[in-house]
């Protein structure tokens, strides 16, 4: 389901102050003439709940995490179908920090897209996602405007650190990192503070862009930094999540025209505040970032985390 759809149904919205941290939400959701859809998002658009489909009343539970003092819960569906919502200080959960750059982050406007944004609604209760990534932040730049500090005043053993890099690692301004030197000096950094915390740091390598060949077939726009990063996750025995590797396959399957239900491509007059369109090859759909964090599970699962044992049916 994307935001256009979404909006087109009924919207509940309710905040609730609250101090930061996790939170397990149980929201009691149905309709008991027998059919009820809604769709269930969380703080910036993250998606906790996608499409519950059910006779009578049906009950999910969800870890949120809040920073900034307010719990807020979104209900998209044809009718108002909410019939219990409780919230509690969640107690031991595992939670996955993520660092990371725009094609990540919680990104408040749509069409745009993160795939931490979907990255919850993968995972139990046992499991809250707490996404630290920010538009334009490289390696470097993350580290210095204080962001990776944020994550290590909370960040507790035995929860995960996930790094994704490289897209604007490769500007050349102060951002700028070189492949083999500096950009893996810096993930050094993510990895070594992690597990001082006692934590499991895991690398993340960065997507490919929308660009394709004369045959239809996805160029590579990154350089070395996915290689460099598959080497350093060797060297340093640090879990690997290849989602350059997969993106690229994905992409190849969809080809030229197919992506373009992945990326933010829009005509003109389907979104109010861009009359001419929008083509982004670098930005994800709610549909695309979707797709991307489902390839992030696979790989969890595939590559034997522990977290896969939280991963939902």
């Amino acid at each position: 389901m994307t935001d256009k759809e979404i909006l087109q149904k009924s919207t509940l919205r309710l905040g609730v102050d609250v101090p930061d941290g996790n939170y397990i939400v149980k929201v009691l959701i149905g309709d008991e003439s027998g059919k009820s859809e809604v769709t269930v998002k969380a703080q910036t658009r993250r998606l906790m709940v996608k499409e519950v489909v059910s006779g009578g009343l049906t009950e999910k539970e969800f870890a949120a995490n809040v920073r900034g003092g307010k719990l807020t819960l979104e209900f998209y569906s044809h009718a108002p179908l909410v019939r219990g919502i409780d919230v509690k200080k969640a107690g031991d959960v595992t939670v996955i920090y993520i660092a990371g750059d725009s094609t990540v982050c919680d990104q408040g406007k749509e069409p745009w897209a993160g795939w931490g944004q979907m990255l919850p609604c993968f995972f139990t209760s046992k499991v809250a996602i707490a996404n630290h990534t920010y538009s334009g932040r490289s390696t470097k730049s993350f580290i210095e405007n204080g962001r990776l500090y944020d994550i290590l005043k909370t960040i507790k053993e035995g929860d995960y650190l996930f790094v994704q890099f490289g897209h604007n690692d490769q500007k050349e301004d102060w951002r700028h990192t070189e492949p083999y030197t500096t950009y893996k000096e810096m993930l050094k950094i993510y990895i070594n503070e992690a597990r001082e915390k006692g934590a499991i740091p895991v690398l993340v390598t960065p997507m490919h862009r929308r660009f394709f060949d004369k045959n239809g077939k996805i160029v590579n726009t990154l350089g070395q930094y996915p290689e460099a990063m598959r080497q350093l996750a060797c060297e340093e025995g640090v879990f690997l999540i290849d989602l350059n590797a997969k993106s690229e396959k994905l992409f190849n399957h969809y080809g030229p025209e197919g992506t373009k239900a992945l990326f933010v491509y829009a005509s003109p007059g389907d979104y109010p505040g861009y009359p001419d369109g929008i083509e982004d090859n670098t930005h994800f759909s709610e549909f695309g970032a979707y797709e991307l964090a489902r390839l992030v599970v696979e790989e969890i699962k595939e590559k034997g985390l522990p977290l896969a044992m939280y991963v939902k049916g």
